[in-house]
C-alpha cells in the first residue's frame, strides 16, 4: 500500500488522494470520500424521494456503485458531477421500480402553450420549506421537476430516462411548477399575518 495511504488518517488528502485510493479499495480512502460527500449527495436524493430512509437506500446504493465503478470515472466533468450521476440514477432505478412508468399519463394531444415561469423563493421560505414542497409534488411531478429544473436535463433527455413523451415531460414540468408556486404563495400569504 502506498505511503500517502497508510496516513490517510494523520493527514488531509485532495480529491485526486482519495479517487487514487478508492481505485485500490482502500479503507481509509473510501471512509474519507464518504466523509466529504454523503451530505451533498444525501441532500441530492433527498429531493428526489418522500422520506428520508428513502434517501438513505438512494445513498448507500450510490456509494456501492461509486465504489466499484470508481476506476471508471475519465475525468470528463467533475468528479462531484459524476457522483451526483450515481445518486440520480439510483433515485431513478428506485422510482422505476416503485411505480409503473407506462401508467404515467401521456399528453401527446395537450397544445396548451405552457409557460417556462420558476418558481422563485422569497426570503422568509428556507431551503428546509422548499424541500418540504418538492417531496410533496406527486412522484411524477418530483422527478420531471428535479431533472430538468435542478439537474438542468432537457426534456427529451427526461423524456428517454422516465420512458415517456416529452410533452409529458413539458405538461409533468408545467403542473409541478403550478402546484409549488401555490404552496409558495400560500406559505407567503400565511408569513404576512404573522
Amino acid at each position: 500500500m502506498c505511503h500517502e495511504y497508510e496516513n490517510a488518517g494523520k493527514m488531509d488528502l485532495n480529491e485526486e488522494q482519495i479517487i487514487e485510493g478508492c481505485k485500490v479499495k482502500d479503507s481509509r480512502s473510501q471512509a474519507l470520500l464518504y466523509k466529504r460527500y454523503a451530505s451533498l449527495l444525501f441532500g441530492t436524493a433527498l429531493r428526489y424521494t418522500t422520506c428520508s430512509d428513502d434517501a438513505q437506500e438512494i445513498l448507500q446504493d450510490a456509494f456501492l456503485k461509486i465504489f466499484d465503478n470508481i476506476k471508471m470515472y475519465s475525468r470528463k466533468g467533475t468528479f462531484q458531477a459524476w457522483m451526483m450521476r450515481i445518486v440520480i440514477n439510483e433515485a431513478l432505478r428506485l422510482y422505476k421500480l416503485r411505480i409503473n412508468i407506462p401508467d404515467m399519463v401521456d399528453y401527446d394531444d395537450y397544445e396548451e402553450r405552457i409557460s417556462d415561469s420558476s418558481v422563485m423563493e422569497e426570503d422568509t421560505l428556507t431551503h428546509e420549506i422548499l424541500l418540504k414542497f418538492i417531496q410533496d409534488l406527486p412522484e411524477g411531478y418530483r422527478m420531471v421537476f428535479n431533472l430538468c429544473e435542478i439537474e438542468e436535463y432537457s426534456y427529451e433527455e427526461v423524456a428517454k430516462m422516465l420512458n415517456c413523451s416529452v410533452s409529458t415531460c413539458r405538461t409533468q414540468l408545467f403542473k409541478a411548477k403550478n402546484v409549488l408556486r401555490k404552496k409558495v404563495n400560500e406559505f407567503n400569504n400565511k408569513e404576512k399575518f404573522l
